[in-house]
């Protein structure tokens, strides 16, 4: 038979396991966060790096002309699917254009500085991956359109917008910045070694 105090006892052991598992889950959510973009940032450099092949192929096999629309690198199979920019939600990519000046630091086929392409005239067809009002014309590649600060280093780049794309660059990726991802059955992180030659 039950004594009146074991009940009180039970509830009080019941809330602090709550409080306990709530603690532990507000803990999580930074590193699921970190976790989620580290995933997302993987995918823009996929991605990215996709995109400026297939812009180089095209140009292989056009006589060095550069593709006027994502869609036209599909329909020729210079790429698989017109990716879209995994750091924003709309999902639309900033598109480099021949004669922009690209930001010091951002090599173009292994030169650094600032470094521009010859103008071309672009046609104002809409596309559903350029921002709206944005012409639609010949591209040399893409940048995400997110201003967020990475978390890795690429080409020397802290933000997203400043990742450049485009064929023949070099693609240096630094270590992650921010705090270690745990190891699957592990309690504490540990440092992840470094893949990348920093």
């Amino acid at each position: 038979m039950r004594r009146r105090g074991e009940g009180g006892y039970s509830l009080v052991a019941l809330m602090a396991s709550v409080a306990i598992m709530m603690v532990m889950m507000a803990a999580a959510v930074p590193s699921w966060r970190y976790v989620m973009r580290n995933d997302a940032e993987e995918e823009l450099l996929f991605r990215g790096g996709e995109i400026a092949d297939a812009v180089a192929r095209y140009q292989r096999k056009n006589g060095n002309a550069l593709p006027p629309s994502l869609e036209v690198l599909v329909k020729g199979k210079y790429l698989r699917r017109a990716y879209k920019d995994p750091m924003t939600k709309h999902g639309r990519w900033r598109f480099i254009r021949p004669g922009e000046a690209l930001a010091p630091g951002a090599p173009l086929a292994g030169n650094l500085g600032t470094s521009t392409v010859t103008t071309t005239t672009t046609t104002t067809r809409p596309s559903a991956f350029s921002p709206s009002g944005q012409p639609i014309g010949p591209f040399q590649g893409v940048a995400s359109t997110s201003t967020e600060k990475s978390l890795r280093i690429f080409n020397g780049r802290t933000k997203y917008n400043e990742w450049v794309f485009l064929p023949g660059q070099p693609r240096v990726v630094g270590r992650p910045i921010g705090p270690p991802i745990p190891r699957p059955g592990s309690a504490f992180p540990q440092a992840r070694p470094s893949t990348t030659g920093r």
